[in-house]
């Protein structure tokens, strides 16, 4: 494939302006710690799954090297630490695994992998000790978070460090190309949009009982994970973001759960189990969204991360999987404009990222170009759970945009 261009959000419409200021005026001069040929040392912060793919595909690019690793768990820090080379006393552990890898030094990049909850605190201090900054999503689980997390991508640029929110299908240029002809009028009129963001039932990690097996389920408890909706159904969000362009105006929705607790082995904790939410962009123009968190028994097509767009001309459907098409007076056909057929893009989307973060660091590109189409996505979603929380009242964009509400994980009784 070939080098991925620089991304422009099509429509700005969140406060960017800093960033391209603050990346300008820092200009394209500055050096970075790989420009004599060495390798660029990543610390990662979290080792659960994730950490299986984010480092993997670091490692294979040839060009990073894992570093140091910081977990709550020592088998975790461990268990990674075996498979990427990383010596036992380049492992941390404890609420405070990231301060003691921040202070220990050795590392150019921060990888913060960790439940979404912690994202804030430990992308901040990553920021302060003027380290480059790797980011999973979700990005945080409050609107609060997802400020705090902007302010410090503009904080890394002024710092002239770089700062990418990864996201697998905006590495790749197919969705790019079917999300710009949607903006050139491709489908015509929108009249219609479909969003499905459905995952299984989330297995029990540890027994309950102790705290630690709180953190250990974060899944499984809102002011960890965010709820599913945030945590997986983010993915077919984004990609209703980049295809629509712009914000709702506002959306109503609803919520529960039920089919968590009637398993055979009921899942501990408060999230929902099903959402279904209705964004009014305004003109008559509806999106609507549906996600589930549970099985469904060999049912074809149950699980699903996609997006479909109906308008006067065509209709676009792009999915997680990699297929991306529009039907209609102007078709387009993704596998045809990559000139492959993608298809299972999570390693793939992972490594082009990857490329794309190191080209910016030895590049001196500050721009962070990943994070305000990062913002809108996360906001989009909070939006939606936000709706379905108040079961059927109309909830507004700017209100979530500006919301103070933060969610607090009590870590009384965990080790510091």
């Amino acid at each position: 494939m070939s080098e991925l261009p620089a991304r422009t959000p099509r429509r700005d419409f969140l406060a960017t302006a800093g960033l391209a200021t603050a990346a300008v005026s820092l200009g394209g001069t500055a050096q970075a710690q790989s420009s004599g040929g060495a390798k660029l040392r990543v610390g990662i912060i979290g080792c659960g799954g994730r950490c299986n793919t984010v480092a993997k595909m670091a490692v294979k690019d040839g060009r990073f090297e894992i570093a140091a690793l910081a977990d709550y768990f020592q088998a975790a820090v461990d268990d990674k630490g075996e498979q990427f080379g990383v010596p036992a006393e380049r492992r941390f552990t404890g609420l405070d695994c990231f301060k003691r890898m921040l202070d220990a030094g050795g590392i150019d990049i921060v990888a913060v992998l960790s439940p979404p909850y912690f994202h804030p605190e430990q992308v901040e201090a990553a920021v302060d000790a003027g380290h480059h900054v790797w980011l999973a999503k979700p990005i945080a689980v409050d609107a609060p978070g997802v400020a705090r997390i902007e302010a410090a991508a503009r904080k890394a640029a002024e710092n002239k460090r770089c700062f990418l929110i990864d996201f697998q299908t905006r590495a790749l240029d197919h969705y790019h190309e079917a999300a710009r002809r949607v903006a050139a009028g491709d489908l015509g009129t929108l009249g219609y949009g479909e969003i499905e963001g459905t995952c299984p039932a989330f297995e029990i990690r540890t027994p309950t009982g102790p705290k630690e097996a709180k953190l250990k389920n974060w899944l499984q408890w809102k002011e960890l994970c965010g709820e599913s909706l945030i945590e997986f159904s983010i993915h077919a969000i984004d990609m209703a973001s980049l295809m629509v362009g712009r914000p709702p105006v506002s959306a109503t929705g609803h919520t529960g759960r039920v089919l968590l607790d009637k398993l055979p082995e009921p899942r501990p904790g408060d999230v929902q189990d099903r959402w279904v939410a209705t964004y009014d962009y305004g003109e008559g123009f509806t999106v609507e969204l549906r996600a589930k968190r549970f099985e469904g028994h060999g049912l074809p097509q149950h699980h699903g991360i996609w997006v479909k767009l109906h308008g006067s001309r065509g209709s676009l459907s792009a999915d997680y999987s990699g297929e991306v098409f529009i039907r209609g007076e102007k078709s387009f056909n993704g596998d045809s404009f990559m000139k492959e057929k993608i298809r299972g893009l999570y390693e793939r989307g992972v490594a082009n990222n990857w490329k794309t973060f190191h080209d910016d660091i030895t590049k001196g590109n500050y721009a962070q170009e990943t994070v305000a189409p990062s913002v809108q996505s996360h906001y989009l979603a909070l939006l939606a759970r936000e709706a379905c929380y108040r079961g059927g009242e109309t909830v507004t964009w700017d209100e979530v945009v500006k919301s103070t509400q933060a969610y607090e994980f009590d870590t009384t009784g965990l080790t510091v």
